[in-house]
């Protein structure tokens, strides 16, 4: 299980919202803003805006539910994610795919 500090799950995400591509960063858009939801033909139009409003309000304070919720969104594949309040670190296990082995 990794375990991780609050700024380092936001530094992760901004990293990951910043290298996404269209199809995920209009699923992260719609996570934060459901109210007024993205297509992924308008992120692929123009991601910039998006990019830009997603990291505004990353600015302006995630609670820790939010970075839950985003982490749950861009990286699907760790399991088990939760805030421990004492240590305040965020746990997580990464789902690691196996590979078959060749012949």
């Amino acid at each position: 299980m990794a375990t991780i500090k609050k700024q380092q799950a936001i530094d992760r995400l901004i990293q990951a919202i910043t290298h996404a591509p269209p199809d995920d960063l209009a699923e992260i858009y719609n996570e934060l803003f459901p109210q007024a939801p993205a297509t992924e033909v308008e992120v692929r139009k123009g991601s910039s805006p998006f990019v830009a409003k997603i990291l505004a309000h990353i600015d302006n304070g995630l609670e820790v539910e939010e970075i839950l919720d985003l982490w749950n969104v861009i990286f699907p594949t760790h399991h088990g994610v939760w805030f421990d309040e004492d240590d305040n670190l965020i746990h997580y296990e990464e789902k690691i795919e196996h590979v078959g082995q060749a012949d």
